[in-house]
């Protein structure tokens, strides 16, 4: 049998069952399991490359060998938002320890070309990793990034030295510190130079443009933002625009009317132009030729939010209709309602990708659209949320939507039997790639599954679609806040033997149609991940709900009527299951990763917590577990000692233990040979002994004491202890409250941040005592 006769999303199932060294040689055998297997959920979760997990022991050149995958030697294109989500709960000391690792890898691997670190704090990450970056790779994102004045001097001086460095985004950050030359000698060696919203100054802008003029090989400009650029005379405007620009943006910089008609003369003579973003701009004193002919000229056209007046749109969208360059335009909120609905339709048939969103386009101006666009066009995707579509014939906007891909259709009012028709024949389409509706969503990209989002889905749309997704083979189902109490429960569950992902959160059932549902779900081969959160289960037997889920691989139970004891003995049943890698429940959260099991639990009583501690004290798999919110203060000191001391990572966080029970934990801590992160953040450590904190701290990884009372002497000695540690590499001091002299901290911090490796975190506060 051929691989390809078997859908990818069961190689895929198959796949993740496979050890490293076997899923390695499996993309060797042939294209299409290299496609299928090379998948970021594949091994996103195996945490290899860019450790996941708390810090190891080993230093940063150890731990480069250790993450060593041969599957990344052909990835040119790292992203931070591959291995770091919100939705992935990380502490701070994970997060830190991944973009350390990130920017180690990528400035020490010859086949990394570009790295993007959208968003992330890399405030005393090292300023040699930041520049080894600068000066290693061709493209760098720190867009939003939180980077110290002084970090980003280096990264901006470092610029000019790189012979391989093209495309930068600094956007966003804090540029006062930068001088206007260091400017323009970064701009002169760069094709590509974002600096949208850091608010550059009108010498700072002069420097960049100086740069601009003296390097033919800029390509893509963000200005966005930067209203000092009205303050700059007209041939600075033409200095900015080279002969061999390709993306301008310059969104929000309030650009007098003179300033554009210079700039637009500009791109007019320019072949190369692409894109270019006005968004929110006042262009209504522009000469409408001058503005018609330089924009008809751009492929992908911003305009969201942009003044026009009526006599512009109309010479713009003309020119557009007659020279055919434009493929993707964005009219976001502006104001549409005057332009004669033959010509709007005739323009958009032209496009690929166009915005008409909340621009108060009349009904005959949709209809019009519509019928134009049902006998075929260029445009494939469309976005269309206005009110106005509740008044059109639901055929005439079926059979125009099937001949699109993408379209977008929310805050339209269209009622449920029009929506119920856009699904049954959406699914269908041979052609239709995604359609976002009034409570609807349908996605069916290859090579993701075939997935449906419906919700609060009524009894009479029920029974007419969900046969037809059976038959359709959708592999996702999302049915949120739907009432099931009225249908036979049949038509749901034989859709599921095709699901890998199934989600019914809040949706309400008879116990005999959710007992038939689970027993579906236990013989479900194909089934990844369930949600039933917000559905009663608390007449639901412990033996089958374990079976229920046992079988697949990622569960969420949250607020299900359960009470604790019942979900800490969930959490016991469900252990030994060797597919199921996630379970939350609503006090409790069980996550399996490659190095063991991670359990979370918040607010159990003594007899809860006691229960839990010991299964995990009994369990080798598990490998961290967090307890918030408890009152463990009942709970026995060598119970504690003996779970902690197997563990690789422990947290109690404000669970008012006790001073002899904290001794017991930190010795536990000391004498471990596993252990590498402790965090007891709001517990009262005052009348620990310093020698022991240090000691542990000498020890440790990560060491999280926020809000936990120390004193003075115990803050400079655990401060002096990690600046002398050879493993920790993050503590934790926030909400530490001063009683004397702050300079005797300041002191020993300042020692400490001499350390690349060793992160602080120390927000102080004076006791006015």
């Amino acid at each position: 049998m051929m691989p390809k006769n078997i859908p990818p999303e069961i190689w895929h199932l198959i796949f993740s069952y496979l050890p490293l060294s076997d899923l390695k040689a499996v993309l060797l055998v042939c294209k299409y399991f290299c496609t299928v297997g090379g998948r970021e959920s594949l091994w996103k979760w195996r945490n290899v490359i860019l450790s996941r997990q708390k810090l190891s022991r080993f230093d940063v050149d150890d731990e480069i060998k250790v993450i060593k995958m041969e599957r990344f030697n052909y990835k040119k294109k790292i992203s931070i938002r591959d291995y770091v989500s919100d939705s992935l709960e990380m502490d701070e000391a994970q997060t830190r320890n991944i973009f350390r690792n990130v920017l180690k890898y990528c400035s020490s691997k010859d086949h990394v070309k570009e790295l993007v670190m959208e968003e992330a704090n890399l405030v005393n990450i090292g300023t040699s990793l930041l520049s080894d970056c600068i000066l290693k790779l061709e493209s760098v994102n720190f867009r939003y990034c939180k980077i110290a004045k002084m970090d980003l001097h280096t990264i901006v001086s470092k610029i000019p030295c790189s012979q391989h460095l093209k495309s930068i985004n600094l956007s966003a950050l804090d540029f006062s510190s930068i001088p206007p030359h260091m400017l323009q000698e970064a701009a002169k060696s760069l094709e590509k130079f974002h600096l949208n919203h850091s608010t550059l100054s009108v010498e700072q802008c002069k420097g960049l443009i100086a740069g601009i003029k003296e390097n033919p090989l800029m390509t893509s400009l963000g200005l966005g933002g930067q209203q000092s650029l009205k303050h700059l005379p007209g041939e600075m405007m033409v200095d900015m625009i080279t002969q061999n620009m390709k993306c301008l943006e310059l969104s929000g910089t309030d650009l007098k009317p003179w300033q554009l008609e210079v700039i637009f003369q500009q791109i007019s003579k320019i072949p190369t132009m692409t894109k270019l973003d006005l968004t929110r701009n006042v262009l209504t004193e522009v000469d409408k030729d001058i503005l018609a002919e330089a924009l008809s000229n751009v492929e992908d056209l911003g305009l969201m939010s942009t003044e026009l007046e009526k006599n512009q749109v109309d010479a713009l969208l003309g020119k557009i209709l007659k020279k055919q360059k434009s493929k993707e335009v964005n009219f976001y909120e502006m104001n549409l309602k005057h332009v004669d609905k033959f010509l709007l339709a005739e323009t958009v048939k032209t496009m690929e990708v166009v915005v008409l969103s909340f621009t108060h386009i009349s009904h005959d101006q949709v209809t019009t659209l519509l019928e134009t666009l049902r006998k075929g066009s260029k445009l494939t995707t469309l976005y269309l949320n206005q009110d106005q579509l509740s008044q059109v014939d639901t055929q005439l906007l079926c059979e125009a939507v099937q001949t699109l891909e993408y379209v977008y259709m929310l805050n339209t009012g269209l009622a449920r039997q029009a929506v119920t028709e856009l699904v049954s024949q959406g699914i269908k389409s041979k052609t239709l790639k995604y359609m976002l509706s009034n409570g609807v969503r349908l996605s069916n990209v290859h090579p993701s599954p075939f997935h449906i989002l419906s919700a609060n889905m009524d009894q009479a749309q029920l029974r007419r679609l969900l046969p037809e997704f059976a038959k359709a083979g959708v592999r996702e189902l999302k049915l949120n806040n739907t009432d099931f109490t009225e249908v036979d429960i049949g038509l749901l569950t034989q859709t599921i033997p095709n699901l890998v992902f199934l989600d019914l959160t809040y949706s309400r059932m008879k116990k005999d149609q959710l007992i038939s549902l689970l027993f579906t779900i236990k013989h479900a081969e194909n089934l990844q991940e369930l949600d039933l959160c917000g559905i009663d289960l608390s007449f639901v037997s412990l033996p089958v709900l374990k079976e229920s889920i046992c079988n697949v691989r990622k569960v969420s139970l949250e607020r299900n009527f359960l009470n604790k004891l019942y979900e800490v003995s969930v959490v016991k049943e469900c252990l030994p299951s060797s597919k199921l890698r996630y379970l939350h429940l609503h006090h409790l959260k069980m996550v399996s990763l490659k190095r063991g099991i991670s359990i979370y639990s918040e607010h159990l009583n003594s007899i809860e917590a006691t229960m839990l501690l010991e299964i995990v004290k009994n369990n080798s798999t598990v490998k961290e577990l967090s307890m918030t919110g408890e009152d463990l203060s009942k709970i026995d000191e060598e119970l504690l000692f003996q779970t902690v001391l197997n563990l690789k990572s422990v947290s109690f966080v404000g669970t008012h233990l006790t001073t002899e029970q904290l001794t017991r934990i930190v010795s536990a801590a000391i004498l471990s040979d596993s252990l590498e992160s402790l965090n007891l953040k709001s517990n009262n450590l005052s009348n620990l002994s310093s020698e022991q904190l240090v000691t542990a701290a000498e020890r440790l990884n990560v060491l999280g004491l926020e809000s936990t009372s120390l004193t003075q002497e115990q803050c400079i000695a655990v401060i002096g202890g990690a600046t002398t540690s050879p493993t920790l590499r993050f503590l934790n001091l926030n909400m530490v409250v001063v009683e004397k002299n702050i300079n005797e901290v300041f002191e020993v911090l300042k020692e400490a941040k001499k350390r690349e490796d060793l992160y602080i975190r120390y927000d102080h506060y004076i006791d006015q005592r």
